[in-house]
């Protein structure tokens, strides 16, 4: 049988990397569907195995290019997201984005899509972050329905690993809290966090696509075991770290500590927590909604990890803006 041939989205950007890790291993073809073409870090995929990576634009104002670009592919994986909603974007339009990518899928005669949404998200969602993921999938199913083409749904909440500086968020905060005395949360510190391990979500992206190509509608948490409160969390970012940073909840509005970490921003050039971010981890949302899958338990501990990495955990600051920005990256 011929070796599978697949598409990523941001095959050198965070999770896509990491799963074109796997692919490569596995003897697929792949190709890259972004504005990269470089990838954020080497360590999981050198210059010679990028080499193997077919690029082609990720141009949705040009439908019949994605098309021709997704053509002779078994499988497409979709990352594509934006975090922020800059310079006029939305997460609305990046939905639509979404929508004229699986059409062009299954015009080329994709197999199966697998989309990366996010835990408990709803069209009425009053995050646009999620609401525009939702109307994504909501957009994926009806393709389903009306064309054959197979889909898959993974959900995360967060990510992190491999290495301290690829786990954005959690490196910044170790950076902080090696430089403050007082680490605020917001309310009372309770929210939870239960992120995954991001060789666990490309595993289970693979699973649900070029591994299992034939079948369709699952949807599955992308969760790890560990959910623990922002207490806990920040806590233990600050053990890791070697911080001795107060952690505190403040009893705080999200719009107060956003407000507050705004110096951060001009310091950086970057944006380290908007609104939107903090809201979203205040809300419940950023839990699995199905905790009892027997597969989170199997996957890696983001308390352990923590541990593992502690020492080079916030040694230098990384930016977001510039790391996922700068290029037309395609994916997450």
């Amino acid at each position: 049988m011929a070796p599978p041939r697949v598409a990523v989205t941001g095959a050198l950007s965070y999770t896509g990397r990491y799963l074109t890790r796997l692919l490569l291993d596995e003897g697929a073809s792949v190709v890259n569907l972004s504005g990269r073409a470089r990838p954020i870090a080497a360590h999981n995929l050198p210059a010679q195995d990028v080499a193997r990576v077919e690029a082609r634009p990720l141009a949705f104002s040009e439908p019949a290019r994605l098309e021709r670009a997704l053509r002779g592919c078994d499988v497409l994986y979709c990352t594509y997201w934006i975090r922020f909603a800059v310079g006029g974007d939305t997460h609305a339009a990046a939905a639509e984005r979404c929508r004229t990518l699986f059409e062009a899928a299954a015009k080329a005669g994709v197999q199966k899509v697998v989309f990366s949404s996010h835990t408990r998200a709803a069209e009425d969602s009053p995050f646009a972050y999620i609401a525009g993921k939702a109307s994504a999938v909501g957009a994926l199913r009806k393709l389903s329905a009306s064309s054959g083409m197979g889909y898959a749904v993974v959900r995360p909440c967060g990510i992190f690993g491999d290495t301290a500086d690829e786990s954005v968020l959690m490196n910044n905060a170790a950076w902080v809290l090696r430089r403050v005395p007082l680490f605020l949360l917001a309310g009372g510190g309770q929210h939870r966090f239960q992120p995954v391990h991001v060789r666990d979500m490309a595993e289970l992206m693979a699973d649900l696509g070029h591994r299992s190509p034939h079948t369709s509608g699952e949807e599955r948490d992308a969760c790890g075991p560990d959910a623990p409160t922002a207490r806990e969390l920040f806590r233990s970012i600050a053990r890791a770290c070697g911080s001795r940073a107060l952690v505190v909840p403040s009893g705080l509005s999200t719009g107060v500590i956003t407000a507050l970490s705004r110096p951060i921003n001009w310091a950086t050039g970057d944006v380290l927590l908007d609104g939107d971010d903090l809201d979203l981890l205040c809300s419940g949302l950023t839990l699995a909604d199905e905790p009892e899958d027997p597969a989170i338990a199997r996957r890696r501990s983001l308390l352990g990890w923590l541990a593992e990495v502690g020492p080079s955990l916030g040694a230098a600051y990384v930016s977001s803006m510039a790391r996922y920005y700068s290029v037309s990256a395609g994916g997450s």
